[in-house]
């Protein structure tokens, strides 16, 4: 591998591929740079957060509106299937009643 004019080997003591390690050291880097721009930022965070706090609580509410709508319908589906299914029975037992005066007659 030739980096900056370098000639690396691919792997770093037989188990760690130099990429790798590079992208690791890319990544401490990054986040050693974002800290020292974020400690300026202090107010701005401050202000985002909050900002997030209050859109988090106004989030929760809706859900639980939303999460007392969606039982009400999940409760009405299953009532209806439950009549769906009894009235199917009934049919079935209609049937059957019918077929045994059917074969009571022959």
């Amino acid at each position: 591998m030739n980096l900056l004019g370098l000639n690396m080997p691919s792997q770093l003591g037989g188990c760690i591929s130099t990429n790798m390690l590079l992208y690791g050291v890319g990544a401490v880097a990054g986040l050693v740079i974002l800290n020292k721009l974020l400690r300026d930022s202090r107010p701005l965070l401050v202000s985002a957060s909050k900002e997030f706090i209050a859109f988090q609580h106004w989030l929760m509410g809706k859900m639980e509106e939303n999460k007392e709508f969606w039982e009400d319908v999940w409760v009405e589906a299953k009532h209806l299937y439950r009549e769906e299914v009894e009235r199917k029975i009934e049919i079935l037992q209609k049937q059957q009643e019918i077929l045994q005066k059917i074969k009571e007659s022959l």
